[in-house]
């Protein structure tokens, strides 16, 4: 009772509440300093290309034995936190719970690493591609969150945003499906919107394919394999959060 109470006093004095501890948020987020950095950050070493912290031997090159072996579409995959804990239940309610509000706290983290990381992505301003959602599901959930993160990091850097990839139909979903299935099956279920490329052409440009989360890479190769095909220079990409050990399972 003393805790609800507290939360409608700080929603009074703080428009911003952190949703994990109720507290009144100074900087327009809804998470606090504090309770952010609980959050499992993903810090060096890594694999220079996917981005998956490193636990074994790493080869010379820099990447984990996965991408030595078979390098995927992207030139360069990173995420800011491992996805467990507090932030993955948050991650839950904006996914699936219509918690849209959270999009403009977890762009803000998204664009304080990168403004904190100046030598990813090549150090280049990129556009911004956010991963489709397909259109029977945007009809039942209301908004892409990968859409809906790029748009605001976009803001939040000044960089532009294409949305030009589109989901097709598919039935089969992809949690069930061992990390290698998911690979084939990713490359059937994503397409480039024609119409699109024509007003907001990605040939010559450098992309970042943005979404919420990186699980086993399937989704972001497929991503960025339609994205060179239709001509961009190079495409990296960026999620808030990665299940971490992603290309083992």
């Amino acid at each position: 009772m003393l805790a609800g109470m507290f939360r409608e006093w700080s929603s009074w004095v703080y428009p911003f509440v952190c949703e994990l501890c109720g507290c009144g948020s100074p900087d327009e987020r809804y998470v606090c300093p504090a309770c952010q950095e609980r959050f499992t950050s993903i810090e060096p070493p890594f694999c220079a290309v996917c981005g998956e912290p490193a636990e074994g031997s790493f080869i010379p090159g820099g990447m984990c034995s996965r991408c030595a072996e078979d390098a995927p579409s992207f030139e360069e995959a990173r995420a800011v936190y491992v996805n467990d804990g507090e932030l993955r239940e948050l991650l839950l309610s904006f996914k699936y719970a219509g918690a849209l509000h959270l999009a403009g706290t977890f762009a803000g983290m998204m664009a304080e690493a990168v403004r904190g990381n100046r030598h990813w992505f090549g150090g280049r301003e990129r556009l911004l591609v956010p991963v489709p959602m397909h259109r029977r599901k945007l009809v039942r959930r209301g908004y892409n969150q990968a859409e809906e993160l790029a748009v605001l990091l976009g803001k939040e850097l000044g960089w532009a945003v294409a949305r030009v990839l589109k989901r097709l139909p598919d039935r089969m979903p992809q949690a069930s499906l061992a990390r290698e299935q998911r690979l084939r099956h990713a490359r059937k279920i994503y397409g480039v919107r024609e119409s699109k490329l024509k007003h907001c052409p990605v040939r010559g440009r450098d992309v970042l394919l943005v979404d919420d989360v990186f699980t086993t890479g399937a989704t972001a190769d497929a991503c960025s394999r339609l994205l060179l095909c239709a001509g961009a220079s190079s495409v990296c990409v960026l999620t808030l959060a990665r299940t971490h050990h992603a290309w083992h399972g």
